[in-house]
């Protein structure tokens, strides 16, 4: 599309020149054409800004809201911890203590493990997200501006008025054009290829990795285990 509109631009300047510039008034043609071609260009831009950075504000936040479950996850583990072994000379809790005092003390160095190694794999995916995906939605931040920029930069009021270099304003304008669509293309691209695979890498940590896995299973397992001790104290 904007191939055919550069050469359309083109196209028009030659057919004017033939004419020999009788049908240029003060807001020549093929000004208003370049200034609406600039103004669509930048305005597509800005639409495909908005949607990638919606799909990186979605991912960011599930990305956090993983990392924020596994900390709310090991500090209730914590905390039911912390109560077991704070109570465990009381009259109430001595007999279930001894019961169940390896049991937990197991559960508590395998939680912990399984807890540093997952914490460390959704970290990583992280720094993966924020190196990667950041960098390159950095030019697709600035690309419609760079558009829109192309107005003063390629000089087009020049465009308005016969005695000025047409061909050359309008060669500026397409090629600065392609050239920031061809970077805008292959920066939307590589954003969303990596999108894909850090959500897959994402899912697999969170949910179904070894180590992620084994926490998540450990701490049921916890739980239950916990909930038994309670039962034995209300005894």
């Amino acid at each position: 599309m904007n191939l055919a509109l550069g050469t359309l631009l083109l196209l028009s300047f030659l057919w004017v020149e033939t004419e020999s510039r009788r049908t240029w008034s003060k807001q020549g043609p093929l000004y208003e054409s370049t200034k609406q071609l600039i103004a669509g260009e930048s305005f597509r831009a800005e639409q495909l800004w908005n949607d990638t950075h919606q799909a990186i504000y979605a991912y960011a936040e599930q990305l956090q809201q993983a990392k924020d479950t596994l900390d709310t996850q090991q500090q209730q583990v914590s905390e039911r911890l912390e109560n077991f072994f704070d109570h465990q000379n009381t009259v109430e809790w001595g007999a279930c203590f001894k019961q169940h005092e390896r049991e937990v003390a197991r559960f508590n160095r395998q939680l912990i493990d399984t807890y540093s190694v997952c914490r460390q794999s959704l970290d990583t995916v992280m720094e993966h997200f924020e190196q990667e995906v950041v960098q390159e939605a950095s030019f697709l931040n600035v690309a419609a501006q760079r558009i829109a920029d192309l107005s003063q930069s390629c000089q087009v009021w020049q465009l308005k008025q016969s005695n000025f270099n047409h061909a050359g304003v309008l060669l500026c304008t397409v090629a600065g054009i392609g050239g920031i669509n061809q970077r805008l293309a292959s920066s939307l691209e590589l954003c969303w290829d990596i999108l894909l695979e850090l959500s897959l890498e994402e899912q697999n940590t969170a949910g179904s990795s070894p180590s992620c896995s084994a926490y998540y299973l450990l701490k049921m397992q916890f739980d239950e285990i916990f909930a038994e001790i309670k039962s034995c104290v209300r005894e």
